[in-house]
């Protein structure tokens, strides 16, 4: 039996579905990740179990300590921390198998040295998996999700008519990733004219952002911190469109090949980009952009300089293809 163990952010773990599928065709295999990832990926085909990583300032004993009582034969890493190769060297796991770097290589059994060329994030996974001798088949993005998710994402929708528009309006990683909070009004609003109904998605500290966004709309829902990550994921695919900036979320809209829009700021969409043929991507081609920063001293130049028009223009494109 092998661990896997995911990495820590939505969009990542999403984009290591291929990973996980071309693994799971081979060995018997358990999942290790963040507890917020469990609902969406312990239903994954051929997954035998999942382990939500301890927190604190002992989780990282009290994780390898699980692990050792499973007997893994074999652990894969799908993250290249040096604390996540010291949970496994901990546990006692015979097979230690991972990128090289961050200082953590005499901990792995074999550590693969990271790609050279550039590559998309999917395919920086799918290397470490073929260097390793593993037959990738299909590296395509998959989610699977339970009767219940789609239950819950039905009841939350419940009353809403007309076409229905997903809108994602946060983003982790800083707000050189994030359009405009009034620009995604803006967007809600033409929606609605048209006669689209909106909901909103996104964690709980999108949630103040949401209700100022959906304030006085109608046919609207803000469901941003009402959701665990796969009520998420079955209300976007409940989506006629998706619109999001790039995100977790984005990837998860990907991987259920619903229309989308994605809009990127700072971030590169040749790495992080919608694996998605019924995507498109809405950026600025700044001299600056993209430049992978957080935050911006230049004015957010790469996201305030997109338009409410362009983005329904490219929700125009999708929904026609």
């Amino acid at each position: 039996m092998w661990v896997v163990r995911l990495p820590n952010w939505l969009g990542d773990a999403v984009m290591a579905t291929p990973a996980l599928s071309a693994l799971a065709g081979e060995r018997e295999i358990v999942l290790l990740g963040r507890k917020y990832l469990k609902p969406l990926f312990e239903a994954f085909p051929g997954v035998k179990g999942f382990i939500p990583l301890s927190e604190g300032r002992l989780g990282l004993f009290r994780t390898a300590k699980e692990l050792k009582r499973h007997a893994f034969s074999a652990g894969l890493l799908l993250t290249n921390s040096l604390s996540s190769a010291l949970i496994y060297f901990l546990s006692g796991i015979p097979e230690r198998l991972g990128y090289a770097g961050d200082g953590r290589s005499p901990l792995l059994t074999r550590a693969v040295p990271r790609p050279r060329e550039r590559l998309h994030q999917r395919d920086y996974y799918l290397r470490l998996l073929e260097v390793l001798g593993v037959r990738v088949r299909d590296r395509r993005l998959r989610l699977f999700l339970s009767s219940s998710a789609r239950k819950r994402a039905g009841e939350l929708l419940f009353g809403l008519s007309g076409p229905l528009a997903v809108l994602a309006p946060g983003a982790a990683y800083g707000p050189a990733k994030r359009w405009p909070v009034e620009r995604f009004r803006g967007l809600a609003e033409a929606l609605l004219r048209e006669g689209w109904s909106v909901a909103l998605v996104g964690g709980a500290v999108e949630r103040p952002a949401g209700e100022a966004l959906v304030a006085g709309l109608s046919r609207v829902r803000n469901l941003c911190g009402r959701t665990d990550v796969a009520t998420a994921a079955a209300i976007i695919e409940k989506a006629a469109v998706f619109v999001s900036n790039d995100s977790g979320l984005m990837h998860v809209a990907a991987a259920l090949g619903r229309p989308q829009v994605a809009i990127f700021g700072s971030t590169d969409p040749e790495a992080t980009g919608p694996l998605n043929l019924r995507a498109r991507v809405v950026r600025k081609p700044l001299s600056c952009s993209p430049c992978l920063r957080r935050t911006c001293d230049r004015g957010y130049r790469c996201l305030t300089e997109i338009s409410v028009e362009e983005v329904l223009q490219a929700i125009r494109e999708v929904c026609e293809t």
